[in-house]
């Protein structure tokens, strides 16, 4: 047994002697309960509580702030009301406010909540808090909804279709929700008992109130939610609904030049294979209107992570998010041939046509949870055979190339929730291209104990990656990690191990940047969480990490983290973050060779930020960095200031302009073989100016329609001033390669929406995109060099008049829902 094993053993027995010996107090007290009614008939959803089931329902009352002053009286007395029948849940709340005239109503986009106050509830109907369904209602009548989990935090993606209505009064305002069952899932149990949480925001005082105390102190959220009982044999209806769509584009690019039509129909179904488990598919989805990604220059050697946006892989999928095996941007992804088209091209060829991603057939997930707590998950997903298609500009004849085959992705999840908050999962995913017969296989595991006061936890995860191609041996690759802690109180810590092998990758379906390295680290924090001198709150941490290869075992490098961020009594926020690599450390992914590494300095970065009080008007988000190497003479500075300003609480308008400047930039440029079949591998000092601007600009008619414009333009320059061989050892040595590596990159994109939530669940997008990218070398042209556009506003303007792509959608969605239709028919 290696003295690194030993000494893992050794914490691990050190953590749970603790665990076992710990004699502390629960920090919650005991969790308050209420006890819904049922009742004969609905209420009228319109917030005038004058129906008579909530006459004699029970209350929630006694709330407590959660902020800013946690534990304390809330300002003002909220009262909630629930009530239920077979098809839906019911809640009343009167919320008094003495100033109903001082209620922050800003309106917004569903699913975001600007300044404005709001009621929600928040609903963990298994009661092992892993996940929650949230339902929140704006003072202006803006609906918000999502899931809550442990290990994922909020998710505001998840969308449900349900009713609510507020309305002001002298005493304050009312809100009044349905939430079908529809809509939620739980255990099919004669009896329930959910997790309940009650909030409220105070806007103006920046207070937030909870029905059931929030320890902050105490880590999670969800464990820390009161008790909803008496829902008693409830008969849920069948879960049907249907979301067909029809979609029509006008789009013209600068290679086409003329207009193209088209138009897309599918739909999006959901059914409820019972009361636990659920089934969402999508057919012929057309994702056509998503946002802009905002695309950057990667000089480094690891990919670019964009977040997804299409709505059918952003909602419901919090199960799924497992070792990060499943990156939804790869179904679809750009083809692997995508590049390649070009080099293909014979005499006289041209591309007319080359998909920039692979065309989704339809993709479906199956989730749920069963009366024993065990969650279940399964996802697949299958996109076409993807073709460029080539033309002969002498002859017309036309032939296609394909750039990605058909592939099958698949994910199954088991996610067993255990006491105390603990879990255990398991997970798979598969990716299949029968005609290249390859298939990647990832297997992974998850287990978190934590102790039963929750102070401490352990957290253990294992991945197995395979891949198999019938023109290469099989490959097989691994990973784990091992954490530990103390996760409550004003003091923590955290003690983490992680290895990749040289072999590990899950990238096929999931998103790695790199393999082949070990990692130790340990972090210790210190909150304040209750308000000291000037001061609301204070979270201040500092880690330590230790890097290495693991094949070869060689050191990488050595890492201090610190942040630190403040809160003030005026809800004015500051924060700090800085790190240092104090001695040399070898970067063995810059040189893009295996077996070469390039030995860096030590390095130091600051960042610093201020971010004013929202409820102003007008407010500057700002922030300012700088890095140091001295060795090199290398600096880097960047700042970016962001002005908001609230017009009314129908328009909105935010701005944002960042600048980098990075001066001795060493890094990678290319790599050969040379005569004598030695590698040359060429690094560049550099000089990279960076400058990004983007503008929003949000008006909403009222809580059903709003149309926003969204315009960014990116533009970095790359200037080489001296070139390098990298040697054996780490270090430059001169070279005589002298190319000219200098060029700018522009990207511009306007994205206009305009939105009508017509009907419960239903939409209509009106949606303009206007794409532009220019790419500019210097260059020897005629006996003389052209430079790049330095001038920021001479580039700006020669971008914008530069050729773009456009198109204008328009698209309608109708929720149908199984149980309306039945109803209507009855009627008739």
């Amino acid at each position: 047994m290696g003295a690194k094993t030993r000494t893992w053993l050794w914490m691990i027995n050190c953590f749970l002697l603790m665990m076992t010996i710990s004699h502390a107090q629960p920090i919650n007290p005991a969790k308050k309960e209420l006890a819904a009614i049922r009742i004969a008939s609905p209420p009228v959803i319109d917030a005038v509580l004058n129906d008579e089931i909530w006459i004699d329902a029970s209350e929630a009352i006694d709330f407590v702030q959660y902020t800013p002053f946690n534990g304390a009286q809330p300002s003002f007395a909220s009262v909630v009301k629930i009530a239920y029948d077979d098809n839906a849940i019911y809640l009343g709340a009167m919320l008094y406010d003495p100033y109903p005239d001082s209620i922050y109503k800003e309106l917004s986009e569903r699913d975001r909540i600007n300044m404005v106050d709001y009621f929600g509830v928040y609903l963990d109907c298994y009661n092992d808090y892993l996940t929650a369904f949230g339902f929140i209602v704006t003072a202006a009548g803006v609906q918000v909804d999502g899931k809550r989990t442990e290990s994922n935090g909020e998710d505001r993606s998840w969308d449900a279709v349900w009713e609510s209505a507020v309305k002001i009064v002298d005493s304050g305002w009312i809100a009044e929700m349905e939430i079908p069952f529809s809509a939620i899932r739980f255990p099919d149990e004669a009896e329930q008992t959910w997790g309940l949480q009650l909030y409220r925001n105070i806007t103006r005082y920046r207070e937030s109130d909870t029905w059931n105390f929030i320890n902050r102190e105490e880590d999670g959220i969800n464990n820390q939610s009161g008790l909803l009982t008496g829902i008693r044999n409830i008969d849920p209806p069948l879960r049907l609904s249907l979301v067909p769509y029809i979609s029509g584009y006008a789009e013209k690019s600068p290679e086409t030049r003329n207009w193209g039509y088209s138009y897309n129909y599918g739909l999006d179904l959901k059914y409820g294979i019972n009361e636990s488990y659920t089934l969402d598919m999508t057919l012929i989805p057309d994702f056509g209107q998503v946002q802009s990604d905002d695309e950057i220059y990667n000089l480094s050697p690891f990919e670019v992570y964009y977040d997804e946006k299409r709505p059918f892989f952003m909602e419901g999928t919090e199960l799924f998010d497992k070792g990060s095996v499943f990156y939804s941007r790869r179904v679809g992804k750009t083809p692997m041939g995508f590049d390649h088209v070009n080099d293909s091209l014979q005499d006289h060829e041209v591309i007319q046509n080359n998909p920039q991603n692979a065309q989704l057939i339809n993709a479906t997930k199956i989730s749920g949870k069963n009366n024993k707590k065990l969650a279940m998950g399964f996802f697949n997903g299958m996109t076409a055979n993807t073709y460029a298609e080539i033309k002969d500009t002498l002859t017309g004849k036309k032939r296609t190339i394909r750039t990605e085959p058909f592939t099958n992705y698949n994910m199954i999840v088991f996610d067993q929730a255990l006491r105390n908050n603990s879990y255990l999962s398991l997970y798979n995913t598969n990716t299949w291209q029968p005609d290249m017969k390859y298939s990647a296989n990832v297997s992974g595991s998850e287990l978190k104990l934590t102790s039963k006061k929750n102070r401490y936890a352990i957290w253990l995860q294992g991945l197995v990656s395979q891949k198999y191609n019938t023109q290469q041996q099989p490959e097989f690759g691994y990973s784990y990690a091992v954490e530990a802690g103390k996760i409550s109180g004003k003091f923590t810590w955290e003690l983490s191990h992680r290895l990749l092998d040289n072999n590990y990758d899950h990238n096929d379906m999931g998103f790695l940047t790199r393999n082949n390295y070990i990692r130790d680290e340990i972090e210790f924090s210190y909150n304040i969480y209750h308000p000291v001198w000037l001061i609301l709150d204070w979270f201040n941490s500092i880690s330590f990490s230790v890097e290495q290869l693991y094949d070869p075992r060689q050191f990488a490098e050595f890492e201090i983290d610190l942040s630190s961020r403040a809160t003030f009594k005026n809800h004015l926020s500051v924060w700090f973050n800085g790190s240092t690599n104090p001695v040399k450390g070898y970067d063995y992914y810059e040189p893009r060779v295996a077996g070469w590494y390039y030995t860096r300095n030590p390095v130091y970065y600051g960042n610093v930020g201020i971010s004013p009080d929202y409820r102003h008007r007008f407010v500057i988000d700002s922030r300012i960095g700088y890095l140091n190497i001295p060795k090199d003479n290398r600096s880097n500075y960047w700042f970016s200031f962001e002005p908001r300003f609230r017009v009314s609480d129908n328009l909105m308008l935010v701005y944002e302009f960042s600048y980098d400047d990075d001066d001795h930039n060493i890094g990678y440029v290319t790599d050969s073989i040379s005569a004598d079949k030695e590698e040359v591998i060429i690094f560049g000092d550099r000089m990279i100016n960076t400058y990004e601007n983007v503008l929003e600009a949000n008006y909403r008619f009222n809580n059903k329609s709003s149309v926003s414009l969204r315009a960014r333009h990116y533009w970095i320059t790359i200037n080489h001033t001296d070139y390098y061989q990298l040697q054996p050892n780490g270090s430059l040595g001169t070279t005589d390669y002298d190319d000219i590596n200098e060029f700018s990159l522009n990207i511009f994109n306007i994205d206009m929406v305009y939105v009508w939530n017509f009907a419960p669940g239903s939409e209509l997008r009106v949606v303009w995109k206007n794409a532009i990218d220019t790419y500019n070398e210097k260059e020897w042209v005629e006996n003389h060099i052209r430079d790049i556009e330095q001038d920021f506003a001479k580039n700006f303007w020669n971008t914008i008049n530069t050729s773009a792509t456009n198109s204008f959608s328009v698209k309608l969605l109708y929720y149908i829902d199984y149980q309306q239709i039945r109803e209507l028919f009855r009627k008739s």
